[in-house]
This record gives structure tokens, sequence and C-alpha cells, in this order.
């Protein structure tokens, strides 16, 4: 039964109801042989186009008209930062390539919205309840636990970018683990043996500077290896900052300093070039993401490409897929990185 047919299946038994009032979700549920958030999504969209007025736990009869025989063809965007949703320079080249995707396969894009603005599972319900969307990209999670679980309920058509959510949901992420192996090994190449590392929180980067580090029997120094508390803001300059300064005051600094994002990188470069320290001359640098503004640091900025537009398009054709067929099985997609060499280590 498609959905259109399900959706008009529901109207009609809510219409024939002989109590008149309220038709439970169950009883819906069992009739179309779906499952109940099936059935609430359903109810959640019929009530937005007036079809229906939802009821705890079911749904009652209103005036009814046709049902509308074309989907609504919008997706949100939910970006887990609290600010500046477009000061991040990766994850707008992501958005922009989502958003010409979706074009493409006439969809739009209905919002955009951070998550100060979804950071409760009542602002989840608001959101989704005054906003039709027929499915949802979440953008660098985790997220809350509460709306998280609010979105897992009822977004069936939901792909994330970068985190996963779950097995029973896309997601499209990046192969890091075998970035930051990448860039070891070129450090190595290049006669560094200390190597320093700097992040935001533990991911596939880290758990890359861990292996391979004993794979080359590098000093497997846990002080060498820092974390700095990133935020709801993300991997901002200041943490580059930060973990520079406690790397370089370490009673034996490292020679190099690998970091997991390009902005972290930029903020260890500053904090080097205020103390007088010289790139690479003194200590080499090495970023992650290939945004743009990596080469034109000075000195340009060693780092390793990830493919944003591809992310993009990928997170925008699953969730289309996800949207018009719902036995679509979930995927987790990793796309390759590649090592791009400049002169923050040396290279000419």
């Amino acid at each position: 039964m498609t959905k259109e047919k399900r959706q008009n299946r529901i109207i009609e038994l809510v219409k024939q109801s002989q109590q008149k009032q309220i038709l439970s979700t169950k009883q819906l549920a069992e009739d179309s042989g779906v499952s109940e958030m099936t059935v609430r999504r359903d109810l959640q969209e019929l009530s937005q186009k007036g079809l229906l007025r939802r009821q705890h736990g079911g749904a009652e009869q209103v005036h009814q008209r046709p049902i509308l025989q074309h989907q609504q063809k919008e997706v949100g965007i939910l970006l887990v930062c609290s600010t500046g949703k477009y000061s991040d320079p990766f994850f707008n080249a992501v958005l922009e390539a989502v958003d010409q995707r979706l074009h493409e396969l006439d969809y739009r894009i209905a919002y955009i919205n951070t998550h100060a603005e979804i950071n409760t599972a009542a602002q989840a319900h608001h959101l989704f309840e005054s906003t039709t969307v027929s499915g949802l990209i979440l953008v660098r999670p985790p997220l809350s636990t509460k709306p998280a679980e609010y979105l897992q309920k009822h977004v069936r058509a939901l792909v994330s970018i970068v985190g996963s959510i779950g097995p029973d949901f896309d997601t499209v992420a990046f192969d890091g683990h075998n970035g930051i192996r990448q860039v070891v090994e070129h450090l190595i190449n290049r006669g560094y043996q200390r190597l320093g590392f700097i992040t935001g929180h533990y991911d596939s980067r880290q758990q890359g500077y861990i292996d391979s580090i004993a794979a080359n029997g590098l000093p497997d120094d846990p002080a060498l290896c820092v974390s700095v508390p990133a935020g709801i803001d993300g991997w901002t300059p200041r943490l580059g900052h930060i973990g520079a300064e406690r790397l370089m005051h370490l009673a034996k600094p490292p020679d190099a300093i690998i970091c997991a994002s390009d902005l972290i990188a930029i903020g260890a470069l500053q904090w080097l070039h205020e103390h007088r320290i010289r790139v690479p001359d003194d200590v080499g640098v090495t970023g992650f993401d290939d945004i743009t503004e990596s080469a034109f640091t000075a000195p340009s900025l060693t780092t390793v490409h990830v493919h944003k537009q591809l992310i993009g398009v990928l997170a925008a054709e699953r969730v289309v897929k996800h949207i018009e067929n719902e036995k679509e099985i979930p995927l987790f997609i990793q796309t390759p990185t590649k090592l791009v060499i400049r002169r923050s280590c040396g290279d000419e």
C-alpha cells in the first residue's frame, strides 16, 4: 500500500468510526498493517494539511477535502551548533552541495535550524508541528538525548552527516582513520618523530593517530594527545590555541602537531606565531578537512582532503530515497580521504 493510499484509508476509517470522535493510533496501525510510528507520522502530516485533528493516542474527523496528490517536497536541516549556523567553512561546503542536489531532485530546503533552536523534545515537537517536511538531514551529531529520541521516533527519512545516530538511520561520513594514518606516515618520512595531536573529542581521527603511533613505534606519551572540550560551537581555532599551548609547554614538546581539523590547526598556528615558534623550522603542523582557507595560511597548511561536496550530494540523495521509498534500507557510507601536501611540514 502506497503512502497516499494509506493516508486516504486512514481518513476514511476515521470518517466511518462509530465513535464519531477519536480513533486510536493502534487501531489505525493494525488496519493498515504498519507500525504505530508510521501512523503517527501520517497523522502528523494529515493534521498539518487540515485533513484530520490529532488527539492524544489517535485522531478525530474534521471537514474533509481530498488528500493532496503531491507530497511535500521539503527537507529540514538541523545543524548541531548553538550559534553561527553559517560560520563553519566545512559544513558550508556540505550544505551548499545538499541544497544544489535537492534542487536537482525537485526538493528544497525548508529551514536550517541550530541545536539551540531544538534543544528539548518540546522544541523538536513544535518545529515539526509548525513546519511540514518530508525528511531531515542532521549535521554534526551527537545531539542532546531528548531531541535525538524524538527525531528517531517521529522522523523516518532521517540522514546524519559525519556522526551516526544509530544503525536504523543513514550516515554519510568520511574515513578519518586512514586520513590521519597518511599524515603520520608523511611526517615520519619528513623526519618527525615526536608527534602531538589536538582534537575536540574522540573519533576515528584520534583512533587513527593512536593506531599509527603504535604501528610505527613512535613515542606513546599520553600527554601528546590533547583533547580540548569543544562545546556546542564545534571545533573552532580556540581549541588549537589551547592545545598548542599545552603541547609546547611539555617538558619534551612535540616536533610536529597533528590537528583534527583545519580550524584547530589555524588556532595552533596563531599560538605558535605569537610565541615566535617557527613553522615548520621548529615544529611542523598539519590540519584536516582541506577547507579553502588552509591554502592561504602562513605557511600553507598540509592537510587531509575530505570530499565535502560529495558528502552533501550523498546526504541529499539518501534522504530523498527514504522519503520516496519507505522500505529503503539504512546505509553507512564512508567517503575516502587524501593527503594534501603543502609547506607547513617543510615541504616545498
